[in-house]
């Protein structure tokens, strides 16, 4: 029997040109396409937040695409360390408002 790696949760936060260039549509479909669960929201300081669960590798691809393929200009990414998650109540992606 195999074993299944753990879930993790992650947050997020892309600074840069991300608000206003169809950033949070584009973050969703690829963590729909990667497997990846959660959601992603505008900021009013500009930055968008992300909130993912999924195994780490997962968790990994999607990092590594976001960053690769994002729409506007994607200054950084960065990890939340610590941050309490604000629920993911089943396995789908959503655009927050």
């Amino acid at each position: 029997m195999g074993r299944t790696a753990p879930e993790e949760v992650r947050r997020l936060v892309a600074s840069g040109r991300v608000q206003g260039v169809g950033f949070r549509w584009a973050t969703a479909r690829l963590a729909r396409t990667l497997g990846v669960a959660g959601w992603v929201r505008n900021l009013p300081d500009g930055t968008v937040t992300i909130e993912t669960r999924g195994s780490g590798a997962a968790l990994d691809r999607f990092e590594r695409a976001l960053e690769e393929r994002a729409p506007g200009r994607l200054d950084a990414l960065r990890r939340v360390p610590g941050h309490k998650s604000e629920g993911l109540p089943d396995d789908a992606f959503r655009i927050l408002h």
